[in-house]
């Protein structure tokens, strides 16, 4: 008993001892651990040190997730926060400085996002989008001077200098223009001059000479012209659709002859032909063919001769000047850059084959046989055999020879086999084309044909010629896709899915023997709307492949229970599925022509021109402005008092309102479930701002929209209110923002309006302005970008 108390005591002693090694242990594995566990502040603190700030305020960002209300780490955030939008600023002004303007502006707004209510940041992305449009006006210009729109090049020029006053470009640009125009023919002396006309039943001539006089100008007239009378009452209107209203009621047309000289001759073919310049250009087309091209100008100008290079794509036209400059407006707005589509394609196509034998495997033959002496194998099925008299005469009992079923086989085999052929192509194409793709194996098959040939020598035989040739069809997956690209950056595909499997081998023929693969093909057709970079999943194409083979005793295996001793089964289930994933993602969307190519005017059906003959149903632009304070009663028959010098040119032009931008800040946001998030829509670069409308599209799986809250931008010196309509089935939201009743625009840079979602599940969501409409003051449009950020739940 003492004994047995004893090795219990040492064992309870050695439990004891182990229990405290382990605990040692552990505790020396946690030691070990928090020994080398370094803090995110502490490494983010180093990296502060270091001069790192991006670095560190990313570590930053990183520990105040995992204590998300510490105040300490919070203000070193915001102060490395600083730091690195310092560094942004003083980048962007040195690429300024440069005019290296897209990474200013990238710089700019960098800098921006970390610090959306800096002024400083503001002004200078502001300063930045004006220098960046000045720049792509100058390139507008520069490309009308090439195209000979010189009216439409200056205006470009004096764009590119109210935005940027020291592009010396856009001043060296305005000067060869006026060299260039010295060339060409001025506007007449009184093309700008008001003009007040009261004639009644007087003679077509003697009103020209009152407005000869008037303009300062010499009319002369065709010998033809007939000086039927005419009745006419005109105020205030410019010289030149003063002439114009006379020309086209009388039924007449002028040419000018000198810088001071103008003919009026009768509109009649005749004297047209006889007085028409006519001008050759060629038009080099770099996207459009110019077959279609050439079709398009013949509907649309009537023109006769006009010719197609195709060895250049290139149309040569021969007509009046008007046509020629009409036809220069028409090419610009159709030979646009077609769109682009990248697909990105995932073919998983997956073969999934059991086979299950099970039963009795009996032999299948019996036999008897009468051989020659010697043979000891039985022979064929249906064989002769040549025998002698002798092998006759000694036929014995060694002569017979039998097959008996001697032999039972148990087959128990189940086996299974999957495959999985994956790819993932990605095939760019142009909008309105056809991209194929084909994932797969060739197969060869034999291809036999047999001809008939007649006997050369009369009465013989005719004989057969097989000639046999090889032939490879497509095994796999074949895939078509068309896209179509929409204004929205939708995508419409036309996608068509062939599937074509291999499957056993047939017997065709067995003399002789020909053998060929049976194929089994799935094909799928249909029409998809996605927007650029949604996926879609196309499957359920199976194809269920399920034989049975019973091999049975005759009679014995139809017997119940007892049957199933006398057969045995083979089962073969072959099952094919195929899934494809498809994505697009627009490359280069459609490029519409700028607004003032896409509508232009083109004169009448008789005569062709650039110039809207009737400004606002015959009302003249002169007409349409402020009457002099005090005009001079004008008698009939008498010309106006002499007006003003005129304008300069280019000073009537309209100034342009700036290109406003739309961001959403911060524009990277990453979020748990659950948690509310608030973007900030903020505007810059705008003037005289009074409301506007917004549509902002989300992501309705991932987030949920609350409510929106108007920014500090629109209620400067006023008030503003704030409006929204949301849809959550198509996850978008309408913000309607307005000032106060009489209050004026604002202009500069701030914050609209501050959206809050709610993360509802993990994933990815795009916070995108689609669509703006901003208005003035004077309910005048003004232009904008917009913008889009990133929502990323966990």
């Amino acid at each position: 008993m003492a004994c047995l108390e004893g090795i219990i005591g040492r064992k309870g002693r050695s439990l004891m001892y182990w229990k405290i090694v382990s605990a040692l242990a552990v505790l020396a594995l946690l030691a070990g651990c928090f020994s080398f566990y370094v803090p995110d502040t502490t490494l983010a603190d180093r990296l502060m040190q270091e001069g790192n700030w991006e670095a560190a305020m990313a570590a930053y960002q990183d520990a105040l997730k995992d204590d998300p209300f510490n105040s300490s780490i919070q203000a070193k955030l915001n102060a490395v926060k600083g730091r690195v939008a310092a560094m942004y600023q003083e980048r962007g002004r040195a690429a300024l400085k440069e005019r290296n303007l897209l990474q200013a502006i990238e710089a700019f707004k960098r800098a921006l996002s970390l610090e959306p209510f800096n002024q400083e940041h503001q002004s200078a992305l502001a300063q930045a989008l004006r220098y960046k449009e000045a720049q792509d006006r100058l390139t507008v210009g520069q490309k009308m001077v090439k195209g000979g729109r010189l009216d439409d090049a200056a205006e470009a020029f004096e764009r590119a200098l109210e935005l940027d006053p020291d592009l010396k470009a856009a001043q060296d640009g305005l000067v060869q223009l006026a060299e260039k125009q010295k060339s060409v023919a001025l506007p007449l002396t009184g093309s700008r001059q008001p003009i007040t006309l009261k004639f009644q039943n007087a003679r077509t001539k003697e009103v020209f000479e009152v407005l000869a006089r008037a303009g300062g100008i010499n009319i002369l007239f065709d010998k033809d012209m007939k000086d039927d009378p005419i009745t006419i009452f005109v105020k205030d209107a410019t010289f030149e659709d003063a002439l114009n209203l006379i020309l086209t009621t009388q039924g007449l047309f002028m040419r000018r002859l000198a810088y001071d000289t103008i003919i009026v001759i009768p509109r009649t073919k005749q004297k047209l032909d006889q007085y028409q310049d006519m001008l050759i250009r060629t038009f080099y087309l770099s996207t459009a063919k110019a077959k279609d091209m050439v079709n398009l100008l013949r509907t649309m100008l009537e023109t006769k001769r006009i010719f197609v290079n195709e060895d250049v794509n290139a149309i040569v036209m021969r007509d009046t000047a008007d046509k020629v400059k009409l036809a220069e407006r028409i090419i610009l707005a159709n030979d646009r850059k077609p769109g682009e589509v990248m697909f990105e394609i995932e073919v998983l196509e997956v073969d999934k084959t059991l086979s299950d034998k099970f039963g009795f495997n009996l032999a299948k033959q019996l036999g008897a046989a009468l051989v020659p002496p010697g043979t000891t194998s039985f022979p064929a099925a249906s064989t002769t055999t040549q025998w002698t008299y002798q092998d006759l005469a000694s036929i014995a009992t060694g002569s017979y020879l039998f097959t008996l079923p001697t032999s039972v086989l148990l087959d128990f085999l189940r086996s299974e086999a999957n495959t999985k052929t994956l790819a993932n192509p990605r095939v760019r194409v142009v909008n309105n084309k056809q991209a194929k793709i084909n994932i797969g194996d060739k197969v060869p098959i034999l291809l036999s044909t047999t001809s008939t040939i007649p006997g050369i020598v009369p009465g013989t035989l005719p004989s057969q010629s097989t000639v046999t040739s090889i032939e490879f069809k497509d095994t796999g997956v074949k895939l078509t896709v068309e896209p179509v690209i929409h204004l929205n950056q939708d995508v419409t595909l036309k996608l068509q899915l062939e599937v074509t499997r291999l499957g056993d081998l047939v017997t065709l023929q067995s003399n002789p023997l020909i053998q060929q693969f049976r194929f089994g093909t799935r094909t799928a057709e249909t029409s998809l709307s996605l927007k650029d970079g949604e996926s879609v999943v196309l499957a359920g194409l199976i194809q269920p492949e399920d034989r049975i083979t019973v091999q049975k005793v005759r009679g014995l295996g139809d017997i119940p229970v007892l049957g199933e001793v006398f057969k045995s089964t083979t089962r073969d289930v072959v099952t094919t599925d195929v899934i494809l994933t498809i994505t697009p993602h627009i490359v280069r969307a459609l490029e519409l022509p700028p607004a003032d190519d896409q509508a232009f005017w083109s004169g009448t059906e008789e005569a062709y021109g650039l110039k809207q003959l009737f400004p606002d149903g015959g009302i003249g632009r002169g007409m349409l402005g402020a009457v002099p304070a005090s005009p001079a009663p004008a008698l009939p028959g008498a010309p106006s008092p002499a007006p003003e010098a005129p304008a300069p040119p280019g000073s009537q032009v309209p100034r342009q309102p700036p290109l406003g931008v739309l961001s959403v800040l911060p524009p990277d946001r990453t979020a748990a479930v659950g948690e509310e998030i608030r973007l900030d829509v903020m505007v810059t670069n705008i003037e005289d701002l009074a409301e506007g409308t917004l549509t902002v599209s989300y992501d309705p799986k991932v987030l949920e929209f609350r409510q929106a809250f108007e920014g500090e931008f629109l209620k400067r010196e006023g008030t503003a209110t704030v409006v929204t309509a949301a849809n959550p089935a198509t996850g978008t939201v309408v913000v309607q923002l307005t000032r106060g009743e009489g209050a004026k625009g604002v202009s500069g840079a701030g914050v609209l309006a501050t959206l809050a979602f709610v993360a509802k599940e993990p994933g990815s969501s795009p916070v995108a302005i689609q669509t703006s409409r901003l208005l003035s003051a004077a309910k005048a449009p003004l232009p904008a970008t917009g913008g889009q950020g990133s929502v990323r739940v966990q």
